[in-house]
């Protein structure tokens, strides 16, 4: 599968329907495949932490969550097929999930947003099998784990922040027993509709991140990431 090079992470050159296609054979699998969709903070993350670099390298799939990753594929002169979010990673799957037999397990948010989603989610998409939920704020993860493997889902969605979500799953992949795990930020409190996704035509246009911030200014401080990511890139490219 071909990837390319953004500051020392493989991104992978994948369309949207490619990567529910390989996230879908990913399911027959004995051994936890990770998913990461990728966005500048998490690249950033990487280059001041070796560990998390380290797993990223070891993930069975890193898409390109961030429009800023689109960008710097165009910068480095090796673009990607287009932006493949987590959000909209998960609804595929579940579009597909309930033909197919899939079972999937919600672990992340606050206190009753997993139910939430699950619940409003089995509504809409007929035949979708939520085989458990539990919320981000456990203690230990010893009784999650033993929840998960007896609900044996087919695929793990965690939602416990970005670098936290990926580095449980990474650390309690043994342990855990499922195929595929996908780590998903926030997307359990648009499913449940505490939060509202961009309209379309933003989506498209890749200025998510603008409607996030007119929603949330105080989020301004993780946006800064976004021009010093671009910023990093090019000076690589160039040698400086």
């Amino acid at each position: 599968m071909d990837a390319i090079d953004i500051l020392g992470v493989g991104v992978h050159k994948v369309t949207l329907e490619e990567a529910v296609r390989l996230v879908i054979g990913y399911t027959d699998d004995k051994k936890t495949n990770l998913v990461v969709t990728a966005n500048p903070e998490i690249i950033m993350l990487s280059r001041e932490d070796r560990q998390f670099k380290d797993i990223l390298a070891q993930a069975a799939l890193v898409t390109a969550d961030g429009v800023g990753l689109v960008i710097a594929g165009k910068i480095l002169g090796r673009p990607l097929p287009q932006r493949v979010t987590g959000i909209d990673l998960v609804t595929r799957l579940f579009e597909e999930g309930g033909g197919r037999g899939l079972r999937f397990y919600f672990l992340g948010a606050a206190p009753g947003v997993a139910e939430t989603a699950a619940r409003n989610l089995t509504e809409k998409y007929p035949g979708l099998e939520v085989a458990g939920v539990q919320h981000g704020f456990f203690q230990e993860s010893g009784p999650v784990l033993e929840q998960i493997t007896q609900a044996r889902p087919h695929i793990l969605l965690v939602a416990l922040g970005m670098g936290k979500q990926e580095r449980w799953v990474w650390e309690h992949r043994e342990a855990l027993g499922v195929p595929v795990a996908i780590g998903v930020g926030g997307s359990f409190d648009v499913f449940a509709g505490k939060v509202r996704r961009a309209p379309i035509w933003m989506q498209r246009l890749g200025l998510e991140w603008l409607y996030r911030l007119l929603k949330e200014p105080w989020r301004y401080k993780r946006m800064l990431v976004l021009p010093k990511f671009l910023w990093r890139v090019w000076v690589n490219k160039n040698h400086i």
